[in-house]
């Protein structure tokens, strides 16, 4: 990816979301991302009411240096 690119990754089990979040703090800390995200976002109580399988989803996302 370019300088300036960004990358954004959804998980739906806690499992892959510790992978994620390591790998991200773990780039971040090598200088390969400029910027990572302190906290997850989730789906709202509205997505989740019409999207059941929602509900356990996190989006984690990054930009490269």
């Amino acid at each position: 990816m370019k300088s300036g690119g960004r990358i954004a990754i959804l998980t739906f089990h806690s499992g892959e979301d510790r992978l994620v979040k390591k790998a991200f703090k773990q780039y971040y800390n090598d200088g390969v991302f400029s910027e990572i995200a302190r906290d997850v976002i989730r789906p709202s109580a509205e997505e989740c009411f019409r999207n059941p399988r929602a509900r356990s989803t996190k989006l984690r996302w990054a930009i490269m240096a």
